[in-house]
């Protein structure tokens, strides 16, 4: 995504790496089975897809401000309020393991996010830290709801992920109209690799693994794991874009990677 936003501007960005999500998402459902136009009608799949629209917008623009380290770590540090949305709204229970998996958690995203040291936080990244945590809050309900769809008996994930990055586009495209240079500007080819790229392996392939996974663990749990997405983001960051991870930041990665196995362990032992 940050390589992508040196070639196209995010509101175009997001609303391109969505369609094309959703072409190719579509093209899996079609190739599986009779798409059913009638989940359209669904309360749910609008407010998940408008829940995501919102956080890819947010996350995209954000992005443009701050780092791709931060944007994944504060994206992600939503964990806390996942957490308690699930145990609010859907009674996620909250054992031992996860118990000390979460502020272990936390203390990673501090380490990783600041190394040790608040001042970090200061300076030009304010506004983009702010919208990224924003996108992030907005991914908080979108987990929950989605636990809850994808959790139905009659449910099906394809089906569900197809629709959902449609309403998505939908919802991405007047920001890009108002704000965006679609249309107006031609998109270098690596502007399309970096849409083609993202579109596949970071959202269609992602989600429908993701939905599928969540029929079976709690929301919690699902959010824990999703932080694996910081400690990737940090080695990919520093090998490809040269961003410094200092000793600090790596503590920061190993209490994360712990934080996950705990949870993982004591999910398990349920």
């Amino acid at each position: 995504m940050k390589i992508g936003l040196e070639y196209i501007d995010p509101y175009s960005f997001a609303l391109l790496r969505l369609l094309a999500a959703f072409i190719v998402s579509a093209g899996i459902l079609f190739a599986r089975e009779r798409p059913r136009l009638d989940i359209l009608r669904s309360r749910s799949i609008w407010i998940l897809g408008l829940l995501n629209a919102a956080g890819f917008t947010l996350q995209f623009v954000g992005m443009t401000y701050t780092t791709a380290t931060r944007a994944a770590l504060i994206a992600n540090s939503n964990v806390t309020f996942t957490t308690l949305l699930g145990w609010r709204l859907d009674n996620d229970p909250m054992g031992i393991g996860q118990a000390i998996a979460l502020p272990a958690a936390i203390l990673g995203i501090y380490l990783l996010t600041t190394g040790g040291d608040l001042s970090n936080l200061s300076g030009g990244q304010v506004t983009g830290d702010l919208l990224v945590l924003l996108a992030g809050l907005a991914w908080s309900f979108f987990l929950v709801l989605n636990k809850r769809v994808v959790s139905q008996k009659d449910s099906n994930v394809t089906q569900t992920v197809t629709w959902v990055m449609l309403v998505t586009a939908v919802g991405i495209l007047p920001f890009a109209l108002a704000f965006g240079d679609i249309g107006r500007v031609q998109v270098m080819w690596q502007g399309w690799t970096a849409i083609a790229f993202t579109a596949v392996f970071c959202t269609v392939l992602p989600y429908l693994l993701f939905s599928k996974a969540q029929r079976f663990v709690t929301v919690t749990l699902s959010a824990l794991v999703l932080l694996i997405e910081i400690v990737v983001a940090y080695v990919s960051s520093a090998l490809i874009l040269g961003e410094q991870l200092a000793p600090s930041n790596a503590l920061g990665a190993v209490l994360v990677c712990v934080s996950i196995v705990l949870a993982s362990r004591a999910s398990g032992e349920r």
